[in-house]
């Protein structure tokens, strides 16, 4: 649930989720002692500190857990993972990758993280702005090996194809766009919210129960 840390015998207690959160705690805290905050400051500001936007952020505790991050580099990802992963019965992961022609290496790179990590593995739509979003599912997927993945152009179709795998104790995580208002593609910025579409796709899977 969070990182826990001393520094001179000063606790410290830190509300984000992942061992690289406390890297990151880290590297403020050095900053700002530069800066002449003292280390009790510090410790009260951190512990105050509840969570950022679509950086680990946890949608949904119950019955199942739901979180929602930006990562989108292989590194950011296997983090992510890394800390999920001895907390859940299975693993549910949906992701996808930007297009533009940027990063084009990476795309298997996310498909074979996610290969090793999650149980159940739905790649999706993203960012593709001019490019084909099919040919990207495709291309994260050549990094699946151990298992098929199931690839659903429609984000609000994976989302739900995600919420409808999961039983109490898994963890659904959905990467890729965190709190991003808008998915891009062909010239235009559609509406969008990962938060927002777990809670009402999930909000109709109950309806239909």
């Amino acid at each position: 649930m969070g990182v826990e840390f001393k520094i001179k015998e000063q606790q410290f207690d830190v509300n984000l989720v992942g061992e690289y959160n406390g890297y990151n705690a880290l590297a403020v805290i050095a900053y700002l002692l530069e800066q002449g905050i003292d280390l009790p400051r510090l410790s009260n500001i951190l512990f105050k500190f509840k969570k950022i936007d679509g950086r680990g952020e946890e949608v949904m505790d119950s019955p199942f857990r739901v979180i929602v991050d930006y990562a989108f580099t292989p590194i950011a990802l296997e983090l992510l993972y890394k800390t999920l992963k001895p907390q859940a019965k299975k693993l549910i992961a949906v992701l996808g990758s930007a297009g533009g022609g940027r990063d084009k290496w990476k795309r298997p790179a996310l498909g074979e993280i996610a290969d090793r990590y999650a149980e159940e593995i739905i790649i999706t739509n993203e960012d593709p702005f001019e490019e084909d979003p099919l040919q990207i599912i495709e291309d994260v997927a050549k990094g699946v090996k151990a298992r098929e993945a199931k690839k659903i152009y429609d984000r609000r179709e994976a989302i739900k194809m995600a919420l409808s795998l999961a039983q109490p104790g898994d963890v659904v995580v959905i990467t890729g766009k965190g709190c991003e208002p808008t998915i891009e593609e062909k010239g235009k910025k559609i509406p969008w919210d990962d938060r927002e579409v777990v809670k009402q796709e999930y909000k109709r899977l109950r309806n239909d129960l």
